[in-house]
């Protein structure tokens, strides 16, 4: 039976033999197999008279070889985007599929004699027979084995600084981005530690952050964060590779928090368009930024999440990269197990290294202008926050004594590392009046 329907679907007498050895792998002697559809295929007639599918079968089969023939698909899992390219043609670039493509495509198959409708060429593109691609998974396990030099700490060596460890914070923050590009981390952290370039207008701190990425990964990084619209801003964690806060300084005090929400962010939950239920997005985005500003940390708390370097001249960005080799070093430093996020010991160079950078508020240096820490063989003289508040009140009458003001003026005493301890009306501070 199995024979005479290939005869009359037209199915050529090896091709039969073939199939039916594959199918029946060991259970079936070929000699015997072939003999039996060898006589069938003599003594029929009427060859491919019949097919044994339906037209829909025989409609998706020609669609589904019209599409290899002639295009590849692939869906960009990063960008969200279906791309193609014709096959035996100049134009060797995937391209984004939108409507225009799509109807083509559609018309390139009734051309041939294909009859099908725009609904079987969209079911086509939207299935599992398109394969999934991710850009980044491709290069980074593309860049082949690393010759054993060190260009981490070299690419970081372009920025002219005075500090004395800004390379090894680099190397540490660079491994910890293709870490997490490569879904290495956990669904509990992010690399929620960047860069911050200070330096004055034209030493070309923008050009380094973008040259950074390969050009094959280029289209993965922006700098124009919109922190107004909170759902594109988390949306910029699973869309791009490396986000540069440029002017780093505009960022006013009541989006700090939102930055500080979104450096540490590990996954964003969100609800794509035309999406009926919330998706987790994995996030791929490290961060760096820019200032011309050097007193731009206004959150002393936060001070470890950024990596300030002052740019003491312009950075030399017209040299030749060797990405993949660039790239290759932080594979192998991280599949040897070499730690790529930053421990207690880095966190406490980092807040040491960023009070140059921290934002001294008003009522700080009003605060400093009236009291100063005891000395030593000093007693001074133990008061609450509040206490302190009235004092400068009546200095100044624009400082004001709410419960949010005294909260916020005990953790700048806190910062300046007076002495403290707890008592029953609350946490009480050592100074003395000046």
């Amino acid at each position: 039976p199995i024979g005479e329907q290939c005869f009359k679907s037209g199915i050529p007498e090896e091709e039969a033999v073939r199939q039916v050895m594959m199918h029946y792998r060991r259970q079936a002697d070929e000699q015997t197999v072939r003999t039996a559809l060898h006589n069938l295929y003599r003594e029929c007639r009427g060859f491919g008279r019949k097919s044994v599918l339906t037209p829909e079968q025989d409609t998706i089969l020609k669609l589904n070889e019209f599409m290899e023939r002639r295009y590849e698909f692939r869906y960009n899992q990063l960008m969200g985007d279906l791309e193609y390219r014709q096959r035996d043609s100049i134009h060797f670039y995937f391209h984004v599929m939108d409507q225009r493509a799509r109807n083509s495509v559609a018309m390139d198959a009734l051309q041939e004699g294909l009859r099908v409708w725009d609904r079987d060429v969209n079911r086509y593109l939207t299935s599992n027979r398109v394969p999934l691609y991710n850009p980044v998974e491709e290069y980074l396990c593309g860049v082949g084995r690393w010759d054993g030099k060190d260009r981490i700490r070299a690419l970081a060596g372009l920025v002219p600084c005075n500090n004395p460890y800004w390379r090894e914070l680099f190397y540490r923050w660079f491994l910890n981005m293709v870490a997490h590009w490569r879904g290495l981390g956990n669904r509990m952290h992010a690399n929620s530690t960047s860069p911050l370039l200070i330096g004055a207008q034209g030493y070309r701190k923008s050009t380094f952050c973008r040259i950074i990425l390969p050009p094959e990964l280029r289209f993965g990084y922006t700098d124009s964060l919109d922190f107004g619209s909170k759902r594109d801003a988390e949306m910029y964690l699973g869309r791009f590779l490396l986000v540069n806060i440029d002017e780093f300084d505009q960022v006013s005090i009541h989006q700090q928090g939102f930055l500080k929400h979104l450096l540490q962010k590990p996954v964003a939950n969100l609800r794509k368009p035309y999406g009926s239920s919330i998706q987790e997005i994995r996030r791929y985005a490290s961060f760096i930024g820019t200032s011309n500003h050097k007193d731009l940390l206004t959150d002393s708390s936060g001070s470890r999440r950024f990596v300030c370097v002052e740019v003491t001249a312009p950075i030399d960005t017209n040299v030749t990269i060797n990405y993949r080799q660039l790239y290759a070093q932080a594979m192998q430093a991280i599949r040897s197990g070499e730690r790529y996020w930053f421990n207690d010991k880095d966190e406490a160079v980092l807040k040491e290294n960023n009070r140059e950078f921290e934002q001294i508020s008003p009522i700080e240096q009003l605060f400093h202008c009236h009291f100063r820490l005891p000395q030593e063989g000093e007693e001074g003289e133990w008061m609450s926050p509040i206490q302190i508040l009235e004092i400068l009140h009546a200095k100044n009458s624009d400082i004001k004594l709410t419960d949010g003001h005294a909260k916020h003026f005990g953790r700048i005493l806190k910062k300046n590392n007076l002495e403290s301890r707890h008592t029953q009306k609350g946490v009480v501070y050592r100074i003395v009046k000046s």
